[in-house]
């Protein structure tokens, strides 16, 4: 589903890595700024809603980043090059549902 590198080595990059935590982190603020976190009159967090369960996929992403950035190849260019198509996805995903515009990648 997500873009496909060119080049494989290009993985093993800490650039690489730094930008897909920037758009991570990026993902996160944007979520929390379309609907702050909402607490019910019990002081539980209410039912998953769709935000509430793209907040928890954009914090399961970066912590998938956060183990592939302890792995060693090969182990370690697979769950990027994830990461990578999993940031791609959720972003398709909350630009298409939510209107908002997301910066291209290339």
């Amino acid at each position: 589903m997500g873009s496909k590198l060119a080049n494989p080595a290009q993985i093993n990059d800490p650039a690489l890595e730094n930008e897909l935590e920037n758009r991570a982190k990026s993902l996160s603020k944007l979520l929390q700024r379309l609907a702050p976190d909402r607490v019910s009159s019990s002081g539980q967090p209410p039912a998953l809603d769709p935000l509430s369960e793209l907040r928890v996929k954009v914090q399961a992403t970066y912590n998938m980043l956060l183990v592939a950035k302890l792995l060693r190849e090969p182990a370690r260019q697979s769950l990027v090059s994830k990461v990578r198509e999993s940031l791609d996805d959720l972003e398709r995903v909350i630009a298409t549902n939510f209107e908002v515009e997301m910066p291209s990648r290339h």
